[in-house]
């Protein structure tokens, strides 16, 4: 479980180092103007995929693993993601157009919003490496897809690309991690390309908790740059699209820990609780000590990391990245939350918790952008992420067979971070800031270490096999 986390977080990071060469050469290529409305265009994409998600992918894990026929349950699968992905170009487009944006956005969004077209039978095939727990198939088609956007993005920036144009390399890049993911899938699966009703049907049905709550989620997660375009200026969006870039790379930590996890509490329940439970403890310990890592860091080197990667003029985005960054960190548990809800079937109450944080985030919104811009728009969003986690929470610990335990040595991660970013104040006073961030990290990792945050076995016991612990 840990081990295909690990491989999809080490991937994607080097698909992150790539999106962020691409990044800097649309910052550059285009005005700050041009860029907030670039960044708007994906965050809408980004608020639309939640009708081409529909949560369906984690019911799906489930059907593979139980149906008599595993091949033609994922193929039907795979077309009914991809009617969601037409449906969800239809409501983008739609929207733009509807909404009053000008030409220039409509038609820019109608080349972006392929991305949806193609992605989304693309992320069916997911379902299929999680059910298998061969997850670390996956990251060289995203590497692959990456390195061929960045080349594409760097050719149309140096003929002096616009807004439309740059929206060509994201969609060129989804075609080619399909082709890979349906390759790979072959050997694992026989995968028969037929639409059954019936199954489409119960899938549906199934995951129209998740769907609403999801698209809800989405809504609070990314209505804030939407907000943003009407309260105050395209700039400001792009600034903080610049902030968000940041939380998009934390954001896969518990999304790659939540796809290796998931499968493994659906076998668990409920005839083995001792793996379920370790399990739930290995995953909960990792996304402590990654959390507290990130907040530290972020926290003391935001502003130089900004100011070396996208310029002086987008410094000001250093706080709302600390703060959006930590809103992203404090979810990691509410991903863990959610997903064990899942696994043991208990989701039902996930769409009222989002409705709340919907409520919430726009409210919030509507009060805090036009008084601090940004900043008030990652001020909301920390605010909501944190009535959302502990309503998930209360949720979980509701059900006495779902209540952790053992969860005490990771409480040394607290104070473990708390001495490396009083350790970290000091060094980037005397020394570079990349030594001093670096020195932090370690100096953060050696405490959680020394400490015991990882339990008496240590650190390196979180990616043991945990079946001996099990039984």
């Amino acid at each position: 479980m840990v081990g295909d986390a690990a491989a999809l977080v080490a991937g994607r990071l080097g698909v992150a180092t790539l999106g962020w060469l691409g990044t800097l050469l649309i910052v550059r290529a285009l005005s700050v103007d041009e860029f907030g409305r670039f960044t708007f265009i994906f965050g809408l994409l980004g608020l639309v995929a939640t009708v081409t998600e529909l949560g369906i992918g984690r019911v799906a894990v489930a059907g593979i693993l139980e149906d008599k026929d595993p091949g033609a349950f994922a193929g039907t699968y795979v077309l009914l993601r991809g009617a969601l992905g037409l449906l969800g170009y239809v409501v983008a487009v739609g929207a733009v157009a509807l909404g009053g944006y000008s030409g220039d956005i409509v038609r820019a969004t109608a080349v972006a919003g392929l991305v949806l077209v193609v992605a989304t039978p693309s992320h069916a095939y997911v379902a299929v490496f999680q059910a298998h727990q061969r997850l670390r198939l996956m990251t060289p088609a995203a590497v692959l897809g990456q390195l061929g956007q960045v080349g594409l993005t760097a050719a149309i920036a140096a003929s002096g690309g616009s807004v439309l144009v740059f929206a060509i390399p994201a969609v060129a890049c989804e075609v080619v991690i399909l082709l890979w993911y349906r390759q790979l899938a072959r050997p694992l699966l026989r995968l028969r390309y037929r639409v059954r009703w019936a199954v489409w049907v119960a899938l549906v049905r199934e995951a129209v908790p998740l769907a609403i709550g999801g698209a809800l989620a989405t809504v609070y997660y990314r209505i804030d740059s939407v907000m943003l375009s009407k309260l105050d200026t395209f700039s400001s969006v792009g600034i903080y699209g610049v902030a968000y870039k940041f939380v998009d790379i934390v954001h896969f930590v518990p999304s790659a820990m939540m796809l290796a996890t998931l499968p493994v509490l659906v076998r668990a329940w409920p005839d083995q609780p001792g793996q379920f439970a370790e399990s739930f403890r290995r995953a909960f310990t990792v996304l402590v000590l990654v959390a507290m890592l990130f907040v530290v860091e972020f926290v003391l080197f935001a502003e130089p990391v900004i100011e070396l990667l996208y310029g002086a003029e987008y410094s000001a985005a250093a706080g709302a990245a600390s703060l959006v960054v930590g809103a992203e960190c404090f979810a990691f548990f509410g991903s863990l939350a959610f997903t064990t809800l899942v696994a043991v079937g208990r989701h039902r109450l996930y769409p009222l918790v989002t409705l709340v944080g919907v409520v919430v985030n726009v409210g919030l919104n509507l009060w805090l952008i036009p008084a601090r811009s940004f900043g008030g728009a990652a001020l909301a969003t920390l605010a909501t992420e944190v009535v959302v986690v502990t309503l998930l929470w209360c949720a979980l610990l509701r059900h006495a067979d779902l209540r952790p335990s053992g969860l005490g040595p990771v409480l040394r991660t607290v104070p473990a971070g708390a001495v490396a970013a009083l350790l970290g104040i000091g060094l980037r006073q005397v020394v570079l800031w990349p030594v001093a961030a670096g020195l932090t990290a370690l100096a953060f990792v050696g405490l959680a270490a020394w400490w015991g945050a990882g339990g008496r076995q240590g650190l390196r016991a979180l990616v043991a096999d945990g079946s001996a612990a099990s039984r």
